[in-house]
């Protein structure tokens, strides 16, 4: 058995501002908190030696899946010339400060094109007063709410925004016609309904994520939206959204690839102590068989099975994998 997406991890500047950005704006409540570090977790996370951080999961409440795990890392105790220089600046990094000033890894998003984590997709049961509430808590926006039609049973109100650390966040209002598999709705601001990851070839990665037991909830080209992703005129969006078969809609892999605008891996980027979406997380019942498969399929492995205290869950098996285009996959087996 491997879940759906359980929990997202993103790392933040400064983790009480993002948890109050989470709860003003969603109504986010603590889930569960631990600290970050030692040799399991640093080769686990590709976390420099010495590096610590602090984690608040959080999600509505009662939620148990499409959580969100807000990390900020610690740089007091850290020397900063164990950094690659060719990643890192040790001049921008304060061993006195509380917080540690990595850089957003996606950078100013001038190549939005390029390959790996990029948004965190949150329904809403009103747009507009979303988008309000939003720009009150710290956050700010990249376009203002637009509809499209998804399927012929589903169209959307969709805006794109920043959170306090400049991380995408797709935010949408859906219009699911009767039959929809996204119809039933408690009204209230989701979990984590999909995390979108920028591709280089759609169809393959659908392929690798269908043998984890994904299936495909939609499978469409987007012509026309350019003004709205900000992309060249005549570039194409593939988009597929995937799901687990279950209990829940939440915690989907949304695929994108941008047709006819190549872009590049970002895997050396997105690592502590960076901001952005590190990885995903996904729950396995048996590690070592999830392993070989993934393997199979032509992950690589970032470190051999390690064993962390893994927030919201505790001690936990845990293996780490570059996907197919070096997006971090966070396979966890709980003790």
């Amino acid at each position: 058995m491997i879940s759906e997406l359980r929990v997202t991890t993103v790392a933040v500047a400064d983790l009480e501002r993002s948890c109050a950005f989470y709860a003003d704006t969603f109504d986010y409540v603590s889930l569960g908190e631990g600290a970050i570090g030692g040799r399991e977790a640093e080769l686990a996370w590709q976390m420099p030696s010495g590096l610590t951080g602090r984690a608040v999961v959080m999600g509505p409440a009662g939620a148990v899946t499409g959580l969100l795990r807000l990390v900020q890392f610690n740089a007091a105790q850290f020397n900063a010339a164990q950094f690659n220089a060719a990643q890192f600046d040790a001049a921008r990094f304060d061993a006195e400060q509380c917080g540690i000033t990595g850089e957003p890894y996606w950078g100013d998003y001038s190549r939005p094109q390029d390959y790996g984590h990029y948004a965190l997709n949150i329904r809403v049961p009103d747009i507009r007063s979303a988008i309000e509430r939003l720009r009150a808590a710290g956050g700010r926006s990249k376009s203002e709410p637009t509809h499209w039609t998804v399927t012929p049973d589903l169209s959307a109100w969709d805006s794109l925004s920043y959170d306090p650390d400049g991380i995408v966040l797709d935010v949408f209002e859906l219009e699911p016609g009767e039959g929809s598999a996204l119809a039933d709705y408690d009204g209230r601001p989701s979990e984590l309904q999909t995390v979108a990851m920028h591709v280089s070839d759609a169809r393959a990665s659908a392929s690798f994520y269908k043998a984890l037991g994904f299936v495909e909830l939609y499978d469409k080209l987007i012509e026309n939206m350019e003004s709205f992703f900000r992309l060249p005129r005549g570039t194409g969006l593939h988009n597929i959204n995937l799901y687990v078969p279950g209990g829940t809609l939440n915690g989907r892999v949304e695929l994108a690839q941008y047709v006819g605008f190549p872009g590049r891996q970002q895997r050396d980027r997105a690592v502590p102590p960076n901001l952005g979406i590190l990885s995903v997380s996904l729950e396995t019942d048996d590690l070592k068989a999830t392993a070989d498969l993934v393997e199979g399929l032509g992950a690589e492995p970032v470190c051999a099975p390690v064993e962390v205290d893994l927030p919201p869950y505790g001690p936990a098996l845990v293996q780490t994998f570059f996907g197919l285009d070096g997006e971090i996959l966070e396979f966890y087996q709980c003790r």
